[in-house]
């Protein structure tokens, strides 16, 4: 598809503004970077270690792995970025095809060379996706081709659909530019109307003073209809923006588990297994008395069943008659009282433990950290992105702040990452209280934020030559522990935090550190020792010449 002037002007700019925050080597570095955001808006600390773009990268320029219980989904990125609206009027060819190919066979073969010869970056990830392999995990790969231009020319796609017929566990698309720039003004509230087909009867309404609601047996089909985008390429992402579920992006939203019930023979039992869509919208109106009705929806928000929404709209898009047999139950909910739609949201999804995050965003010891952070010049973010329009270095999350606190003050930095759901979970009050210095906390955050710079910055340097930067390379999977370290290295002097002009001498002899206990462990993955409190132990024995007791630095 031909990419406009308009669609070109937009990301250049885009991208231009993410090569000055972040200093990225490149346009196209960049151009990747603003693609995976919009598929993992969530996993902002991953993305450096997702990207493999440099020499010996053999064909792919990112990948990002979602680890679930007994199953994964890989997420293999080629980026093609044209600079100039002329260039985009060429396509993805063979050749970058089978690059693609290549690695793929390399990957499940577990070639020498794939271990030898790829960038240390790649090789990092691909070590990541063979302990799955070995310990029995199904792994679902997702090969997307992103770029401004015209994408994938027909003979590429040949190759690609040769590939995924022989794996079926692969699936391939295309992110151009009328998809990306679409997804860049999804954040905008836009007032979305809807019909749903109602099945028969099947069909029960209520009204209590100034809330109405209706649950009823809907047609699938009317509800793919009402949700996908005009193209019919993708869903509407901004009919969601209520949801409290992250959004796992515009291909990583959907679940295997719900695409199979809705597909299988089973399919009669969808309505008994699935716990349905919950919206809520100004008002709805439809036929009553009359059989299967179609209800209208004016300015709605699908509020939970973000998962089942992507998931049926995917069964759909690769087989058209797939959802035949299914029945969908739909919670439609119509107020014009904000605080009963955040009700409505936080109680549909009170059982989605994944979500303990957002649950949380209202409590009060948050607020008064917000508030107090505040006074100081920095922005707590208690709901994920609530300070956007800031700069980035006067924000915190309230996750990134949690893993500050893991790391540092409570001494574990290999749960900063490994257990970050226990942050909003039973660690709740151990991390978010009242009882801190504010100042002092102030200075701790300064650190890791100038670490995190650090470790971008040397990302965007080295790119996929990460083992030939020395001692730093530590920090693109270390960077916890190198936060860690720095507090040892304060606590013999006994300080708790560093004054301003501490802290890079600071984190030179904490990178030190690290890289010595780490340079004794070559034949372990870095995605591994970081994840592993033996790594902990071998830095307190480098410190000290002998086992340490972390919490005498408590």
């Amino acid at each position: 598809m031909a990419v406009s002037r308009l669609e070109w002007d937009i990301i250049e700019s885009r991208v231009a503004e993410i090569s000055r925050r972040r200093g990225t080597p490149t346009k196209s570095w960049a151009f990747l970077w603003l693609v995976l955001d919009q598929f993992f808006p969530a996993a902002d600390e991953e993305r450096i270690e997702s990207i493999t773009d440099g020499a010996h990268d053999r064909g792919v320029d990112a990948i990002h792995v979602i680890e679930k219980e007994d199953s994964a989904e890989v997420f293999l990125f080629q980026s093609k970025y044209r600079d100039s609206h002329a260039s985009t009027r060429k396509s993805i060819n063979d050749n970058e095809a089978l690059k693609v190919y290549s690695f793929i066979h390399d990957l499940f073969d577990r070639s020498d060379d794939m271990a030898q010869c790829a960038n240390f970056q790649t090789q990092q990830k691909v070590r990541q996706i063979w302990a799955l392999h070995d310990r029995g995990v199904f792994c679902r790969y997702n090969i997307v081709f992103c770029s401004n231009d015209e994408g994938l020319s027909n003979s590429a796609c040949a190759i690609l659909d040769e590939l995924s017929k022989k794996f079926e566990q692969i699936s391939y698309t295309h992110y151009g530019a009328a998809r990306l720039v679409t997804d860049l003004g999804s954040h905008q509230k836009r007032l979305e109307k809807g019909q749903l087909q109602v099945i028969g009867r099947e069909l029960f309404e209520r009204a209590d003073g100034n809330v109405r609601g209706v649950i009823a047996s809907i047609d699938p089909f009317s509800f793919v209809e009402m949700i996908a985008s005009p193209d019919k390429s993708s869903v509407k992402k901004h009919i969601f923006d209520d949801n409290l579920r992250i959004f796992l992006g515009q291909s990583g939203g959907y679940n295997a588990d719900i695409i199979e019930t809705a597909t299988s023979d089973r399919s009669h039992l969808f309505w008994y297994l699935n716990n349905g869509i919950t919206i809520t919208c100004k008002s709805y109106s439809y036929n009553k008395g009359h059989t299967s009705p179609i209800i209208t929806i004016e300015d709605f928000q699908i509020v939970n069943g973000a998962q089942t929404s992507h998931s049926l709209f995917e069964a759909h898009r690769v087989d058209p008659t797939a959802l035949q047999n299914v029945v969908l139950l739909i919670r439609i909910y119509a107020t014009d009282e904000p605080d009963i739609v955040e009700s409505v949201a936080v109680a549909t999804n009170s059982q989605a433990k994944i979500q303990a995050r957002d649950l949380k965003s209202n409590a009060e010891v948050l607020k008064k950290l917000e508030l107090a952070l505040s006074e100081r010049g920095l922005f707590f973010e208690r709901k994920r992105n609530m300070h956007l329009d800031k700069p980035i270095d006067k924000r915190i999350d309230a996750l990134k702040f949690g893993q500050v606190v893991l790391s540092y003050l409570l001494n574990e930095p290999e749960k900063a990452r490994s257990e970050s759901d226990s942050i909003f979970g039973n660690r709740f009050s151990q991390i978010f209280h009242e009882s801190y210095d504010i100042d002092e906390l102030l200075q701790i955050i300064k650190l890791y934020q100038i670490i995190e710079q650090l470790r971008d910055q040397y990302a965007s340097d080295f790119s996929g030559q990460i083992e030939s930067g020395g001692s730093y390379q530590y920090l693109i999977y270390g960077h916890w522990f190198v936060l860690f370290t720095a507090k040892l290295i304060l606590a013999k002097k006994g300080k708790r935090a560093p004054a301003d002009e501490e802290i890079q001498p600071l984190i030179d002899e904490a990178v030190k550190i690290v890289s010595i206990a780490c340079s004794q462990q070559k034949s372990v993955a870095h995605y591994q020792m970081f994840r592993s409190p033996r790594t902990k132990h071998k830095i307190l024995e480098e410190m000290s010449g002998k086992q340490m007791d972390l919490f005498q630095f408590g």
